[in-house]
């Protein structure tokens, strides 16, 4: 399949990364709106620059089967994140700051590399706060040749006005929809009012891409597909979550339940969250999205070995074990 910025001309992507640009200067990047000047000295909740860090780029065999296919996506995990989730599995580039700075022209480099490895996607993993530059890397690496479609692969905490910049930029959207109240929200990911922004944000990505579409191999063309982590004693909210994207959007949208939560960094010290989700759990969770109709939901198992947790102190590796175990459960 063609990408869809290809569709545009090369001056429209690049008025799109610069007014993307313009938001840092007062920034409202994402629902913070920290209106920090991030081109100069000013730094917001997300801690970042103007300038990308990221924390590795490689070829990933992790994501939903659509997606990776034979020859895996080529993600782009960026350095810090605008949430601060206790569990968070990447916390050390999330919120340990582990990575290197790169300039736009080296980013864009590197979704060129990933493209020479044969990869089927470029993925922005957490991608939410650093838009702009990743538009700008995009915008360049475009006229140098890449033609690969673009995985949007955010936590949900998107800002409106950052989204509508990425209309017929981006062709698949992967967000994630973590909680259905926001104290909790609050509580876990300290963040204000993430049902709201989230809810929103996806109800955008609806909008512009619509439910996911594959081609006649099986492959992800364009479209909308919905993570949903499953926590310990129904803290995330599933059925109203499944609810929303059931009743709000459709049950054409598919819908990833994850059940590898684990209990890493400070979940530990909650006893709410401090276990692995139990297989009733899991079960209970499936059985509400099949009587919601949602039509393709992916699974995991529970004992897949392959949960296994990311070490970004080895960058060039950072999965040793490579896949997650997602499989589509049915249609």
């Amino acid at each position: 399949m063609q990408a869809g910025y290809l569709n545009l001309t090369q001056t429209e992507l690049d008025k799109r990364a610069q007014a993307a640009y313009d938001l840092y200067r007062d920034c409202t990047v994402c629902p913070h709106a920290c209106q920090v000047d991030r081109t100069g000295d000013g730094r917001g909740v997300c801690g970042e620059s103007d300038r990308l860090t990221v924390g590795a780029s490689v070829q990933h065999f992790g994501e939903e089967p659509p997606f990776t296919g034979t020859r895996g996506v080529g993600n782009i995990f960026v350095t810090s994140c605008n949430m601060r989730c206790d569990y968070c599995q990447n916390f050390q580039i999330s919120q340990e700051g582990q990575g290197n700075g790169y300039s736009y022209a080296q980013v864009a480099e590197q979704m060129l590399d990933l493209q020479a490895q044969g990869v089927h996607f470029i993925g922005w993993v957490s991608p939410s706060h650093v838009v702009p530059g990743l538009l700008k890397s995009l915008a360049l690496a475009r006229d140098k040749g890449l033609h690969l479609p673009i995985i949007y692969n955010s936590n949900g905490y998107d800002a409106l006005p950052t989204l509508k910049l990425l209309e017929n930029v981006i062709d698949i959207y992967l967000p994630d929809l973590k909680y259905a109240e926001n104290d909790l929200a609050r509580e876990y990911s300290h963040i204000k009012n993430y049902v709201d922004h989230s809810r929103s944000a996806i109800e955008e990505m609806h909008r512009q891409v619509g439910p996911l579409t594959l081609n006649e191999s099986g492959q992800a063309e364009r479209g909308l597909l919905i993570r949903h982590l499953v926590l310990p004693d129904n803290t995330a909210g599933t059925w109203e979550t499944l609810c929303f994207i059931a009743l709000e959007l459709s049950t054409k949208v598919p819908v990833s339940l994850m059940s590898q939560y684990q209990p890493v960094h400070k979940a530990g010290k909650d006893s709410r969250i401090a276990r692995r989700i139990l297989a009733e759990e899991y079960e209970k969770a499936l059985q509400m999205a099949r009587d919601l109709g949602i039509e393709t939901v992916f699974t995991q198992d529970l004992e897949d070995e392959l949960h296994n947790l990311p070490d970004f102190r080895k960058s060039e590796n950072p999965f040793p074990l490579g896949r997650a175990g997602l499989v589509e459960s049915g249609k």
